[in-house]
């Protein structure tokens, strides 16, 4: 067996093991996608994020358990460029990713109000590779 044959082979083995854990990543976070009427928890069970309809546009809202509405998004996102919303897997850190606006994150600042920051610092990497 020559060098560029085992290179290839070590090459295709690699590109296969990126696309399985790219799919494994796809499927963790699918389970975390909030959507138009389907809610996803916050992985401490204390708030759920969802989207709504309002009017012709789309915003990402934290509920509490009781469907009390304790943040919406200040942006309004087109269902053409729908937001990708989803938890991180371990923090109640909402992630927002918008092509129209550019990322951002929302948490809970020390009085317990939900506030988002946009951009992308400290976005946990199975997001990130949502993202691109």
């Amino acid at each position: 067996m020559n060098r560029r044959h085992v290179l290839g082979m070590v090459t295709g083995l690699a590109a296969a093991a990126a696309g399985i854990s790219s799919a494994c990543t796809r499927r963790s976070a699918d389970a975390r996608l909030a959507q138009v009427d389907v809610p996803r928890d916050a992985p401490s069970g204390e708030v759920t994020a969802v989207v709504v309809e309002d009017g012709d546009v789309l915003r990402p809202v934290i509920q509490d358990l009781s469907g009390t509405e304790l943040w919406r998004d200040d942006l309004p996102h087109v269902e053409r460029w729908f937001p990708g919303v989803l938890w991180e897997q371990d923090a109640d850190v909402l992630w927002i990713l918008s092509t129209d606006h550019g990322n951002g994150s929302v948490r809970q600042d020390e009085a317990g109000a939900w506030v988002k920051t946009m951009g992308s610092d400290g976005m946990p990497e199975d997001i990130a590779a949502l993202a691109r």
